[in-house]
């Protein structure tokens, strides 16, 4: 009781210096006021326009150190940490420039990049989109380091590092979210309706992240709440010929004093898409809705957001066939369809979280809950009568405490945890794994030290994982780990130097223990092995960027060490028609590799914007043997010519990418061979400016009509290569609108 009194107190006396703050946005140079520079208080995530003075007001927010982000149009974007006082007024300097090279970018956990120790790629969904995609995962495999394993354009997992499906942990925002990313026929779970941007981190991050973050994190930020004040809304649409495939979708951003209000709409209907020779690929269609919400509140001492995500989807599964002795020409049809087929995956989501945030001057206390369900459907030859039905139902908190001890010293400590039921019908008439329960406990805490450039970070991690198997099968298994994380990165005025060394484990899912079945959106038969034991990876991860005016440099070598690694391995036999895959495990392996980039801006063509990117990755088993399914080493290269017309109809950008794949001819036992080839693509943006502006996007992807098929392709082992020229066109129409205060 003593304790509660004494929080309270607490509470009420924080909350009693609320005052307004405000503040003034300068020239550097001259001390002139930026007009209409927009202000965005990161950890509050409140968003300000200053007037045409530069000068800002802000109130009913507590006390005490924040993240800022200042952009205004003809200057440097800005980020510092801004202390708040009562009764003072912040003076913020900013620096003209004629482009934005080097980009400074605070992530999700309130860090600048530059001055972070591991390597976070951070990029705006805006980004990745230049060149329109199908779907989200060919848009993150524009990231170095990134690639997606696909079955036709309607499943695509993400592979960070050669690494995927349950060694890759996704978030959206704060929320873990789950979707049996087992199956290698199981894509992400999201589309990137309300989607501002993704982080995506490289390798072992299970201290901040969790079990089972031994190959990386994705991590997808929403869209930003709009300006205090505005209403902002769009529609868009967009048409592929290749499929004659349509997504169309709209949302609204609403904040008026303390309440903001995200919401988001969108339906996709592709049919069967066309292959190079001019056939359609037989029953790649699927269709798709999704819906979003996000609701928030801050007051005070007190940011709230309630959000949920709703996707349903029916994704049909190609390359399947009747015929005894099947053929291309199996797979092949004559007349494109977007109906209803079998087999499919009916797949439907539903995630929710509860975000509240404190803050108590140098101190942060952040807490989440969500909660998580899946639930799949496999029709494989029923048409009204599923045959493999699973739900999976988890529940997840998250609570962080951050602490600002000095100047130069911060803390964090932390605990996750999640209960999680996966379960199979009653009526299913397929069982691939049993039922299960999985409870996970995880507790960390670090040390940041910054000081002039340097910055420096270490911290460790204790989790606890049982798995509990039942109906058919009874299994009970407890894993637990202790990892840590340490490094340090130098940023100076034209070089950034880090490394960092990160270990992290992952234990064996019950599809590795137990399954014993045809998986009939992978094509195989799997057998599992309940001997399995926790797989523990160490990486070594450095990099070099040069900071130029012109040029911008980076050189980003890794090595990736994975003791007791466990992996699929085909076997010399077949079940019932199907490929036997068994899962086994090696003493060790190792992943190691680089990815390197440079991004060119001519000062005296500053409209010229050239970018490329090489990755590439080896990876072998303790007996020196080449692992299967690592991504072809890949360049990268995107041109962009930006133009500044004055006319209400003008062209923003056009973009050329240019991709090469490299020969894949390290594989595995029973693996076959990948040859190159080159993909070429073009978009031309344009506007037309009206008072709510119409943005228009027309352009072409696999220009040459080229014949491919990628190594991780699950369409690889039948030979059916990946869809041929496709060209599309997009439209956008925004409006905004100012509100008034209270």
């Amino acid at each position: 009781m003593k304790l509660t009194s004494a929080i309270l107190l607490l509470l009420l006396g924080l909350t009693s210096y609320t005052q307004e703050f405000k503040g003034q946005v300068v020239n550097i140079n001259n001390g002139q006021g930026i007009p209409y520079a927009k202000l965005h208080f990161v950890d509050l995530e409140i968003k300000i326009i200053a007037d045409s003075t530069g000068r800002w007001f802000l109130q009913d927010v507590p006390e005490g150190l924040n993240h800022l982000e200042v952009i205004a149009v003809g200057y440097k974007e800005l980020h510092l940490d801004l202390e708040l006082i009562q009764n003072k007024s912040s003076l913020i300097t900013m620096q003209p420039t004629h482009h934005k090279l080097d980009k400074v970018i605070v992530s999700a956990n309130g860090y600048l990049h530059r001055e972070s120790i591991t390597n976070v790629e951070s990029r705006q969904f805006t980004e990745l989109t230049t060149i329109p995609t199908t779907n989200l995962g060919e848009a993150l495999a524009n990231i170095p380091g990134v690639y997606q394993s696909s079955t036709g354009n309607g499943i695509s997992k993400p592979v960070i590092r050669g690494l995927s499906g349950s060694r890759v942990v996704t978030y959206i925002n704060s929320l873990r979210i789950q979707n049996q990313q087992w199956g290698g026929d199981h894509g992400l779970p999201i589309t990137s309706l309300g989607i501002g941007g993704v982080e995506v981190i490289k390798g072992p991050a299970s201290l901040l992240y969790g079990a089972d973050a031994l190959g990386g994190v994705l991590y997808f930020v929403d869209e930003p709440f709009a300006e205090r004040n505005t209403m902002s809304a769009y529609i868009s649409s967009r048409f592929d010929h290749n499929s004659l495939g349509s997504s169309n979708s709209g949302g609204m951003r609403f904040s008026k004093d303390a309440f903001k209000m995200n919401i988001y709409g969108s339906h996709d209907n592709y049919a069967d898409f066309t292959l190079p020779n001019g056939k359609q690929l037989l029953n790649s269609r699927y269709k798709q809705t999704s819906a979003k919400l996000a609701f928030g509140y801050s007051k005070k001492i007190w940011v709230f957001n309630l959000r949920y995500n709703f996707y349903n989807g029916r994704i049909g599964l190609p390359g399947h066939t009747h015929d005894s002795i099947p053929t291309l020409e199996s797979f092949y049809t004559d007349n494109q369809n977007r109906k209803d087929n079998v087999p499919a995956q009916r797949i439907q989501n539903h995630f929710i979280s509860l975000e509240n945030k404190f803050f108590f001057g140098n101190q942060e206390l952040y807490i989440t809950l969500g909660n998580t369900n899946n639930a799949l459907k496999e029709h494989e030859e029923k048409f009204f009568f599923p045959d493999i039905v699973m739900n999976l139902n988890n529940s997840l908190y998250n609570v962080k405490w951050r602490s600002k001890l000095s100047s130069k010293w911060e803390s964090i400590i932390g605990s996750q945890g999640m209960y999680q039921m996966n379960t199979n019908g009653k009526d299913a008439t397929e069982i691939l794994i049993p039922d299960s329960k999985t409870i996970d406990a995880g507790l960390y805490a670090l040390i940041r030290f910054h000081k002039d450039k340097w910055t420096t970070m270490f911290g460790g991690r204790y989790d606890y994982r049982q798995i509990q198997t039942f109906n058919p099968e009874t299994y009970t298994g407890q894993f637990n780990g202790l990892n840590y994380s340490a490094g340090f990165a130098f940023t100076g005025n034209k070089s950034t130097v880090r490394f960092n060394a990160s270990t992290g484990f992952r234990a064996p899912t019950s599809s590795e223990l137990l399954s014993d079945g045809i998986h009939h959106g992978s094509y195989r038969y799997e057998i599992g092995d309940n001997n399995l034991t926790t797989e523990k990876g160490t990486q070594l991860d450095a990099s070099f960027a040069l900071h130029l005016d012109d040029l911008e440099l980076i050189v980003n070598p890794f090595y990736n060490y994975i003791r007791d690694y466990i992996y699929l391995q085909q076997e010399d036999s077949i079940i019932d028609n199907f490929q036997v895959y068994t899962y086994q495990q090696a003493s060790f392996a190792q992943l190691y590799g680089t990815e390197f980039g440079f991004h060119y801006h001519p000062h005296k063509a500053h409209w010229v914007h050239l970018e490329t990117t090489f990755s590439t990755i080896f990876a072998e088993d303790n007996s020196k043997q080449a692992l299967p399914l690592i991504p072809q080493s890949r360049i990268n290269t995107q041109l962009k010519l930006e133009f500044e017309m004055k006319k209400k109809f003008k062209i923003e950008d056009i973009s050329i990418q240019h991709l090469y794949l490299f020969k894949q001819n390290r594989t595995a036992v029973f693996e076959t061979e990948t040859p190159s080839y080159h993909l070429l693509n073009l978009a031309i943006n344009m506007k037309i400016d009206w008072q709510n502006p119409l943005m228009i996007s027309i352009g072409v992807r696999n220009i040459l009509n080229t014949t491919y098929i990628d190594h991780l392709s699950r369409l690889k082992y039948l030979g059916i290569s990946a869809p041929g020229i496709n060209g599309f066109i997009s439209l956008r129409y925004e409006f905004e609108k100012s509100l008034k205060s209270k």
